[in-house]
C-alpha cells in the first residue's frame, strides 16, 4: 500500500514517495500489565513519526529529507526508534490526524496524497499496509 501523505519524492532512489508513518501505537490485543510494581513495568514507546520511502525503504526521523537517513535491515526491518517491526501492528501510514499529533502538519505535499481530503475518513486502526 502506498503512503497516504508524503513529504516528497525520494532524493535517494528518485522513484519512491517518502511517506509519513506513525509507529509506537498500542497493539489491539495489548492489555495493561498485571503488576502495579513500576519497577517491573516497561513503559511502551510513545507514538513517533518516521518518513519512509515506499520504494527503497530509506528512513528519516523527521520530515526533512536533507537530514541524515538510514536503511533498515532487509531481512528484519525495524523501526530505528522503538526497534519494533517497521511493518508491524504497532505502525501504519499516518492519517492527517496522526500528522497533526506528531506536530508535522504542513510538512507534507497535498498533491502527493493518495487519498484526497474529499475521500472517506481515514482509518486510525493499526497496520493493514505491510508490503
Amino acid at each position: 500500500m502506498s503512503p497516504r501523505h508524503s513529504v516528497d519524492y525520494c532524493p535517494n532512489c528518485g522513484g519512491g514517495l517518502c511517506g509519513v508513518r506513525i509507529c509506537g501505537l498500542p497493539e489491539p490485543t495489548e492489555k495493561p500489565p498485571k503488576s502495579v510494581d513500576s519497577s517491573n513495568v516497561n513503559d511502551p514507546p510513545l507514538p513517533h513519526g518516521l518518513v519512509v520511502c515506499d520504494e527503497c525503504d530509506a528512513i528519516w526521523l523527521e520530515p526533512d529529507l536533507t537530514s541524515r537517513h538510514q536503511y533498515p535491515n532487509g531481512c528484519d526491518a525495524r523501526c530505528p526508534v522503538c526497534l519494533e517491526p517497521l511493518w508491524g501492528n504497532q505502525s501504519r501510514w499516518a492519517s492527517q490526524t496522526d500528522i497533526e499529533v506528531l506536530g508535522w502538519a504542513g510538512c507534507t505535499k497535498p498533491e502527493l496524497d493518495v487519498l484526497p481530503d474529499s475521500a472517506p475518513p481515514e482509518s486510525d486502526q493499526p497496520n493493514s499496509d505491510a508490503p
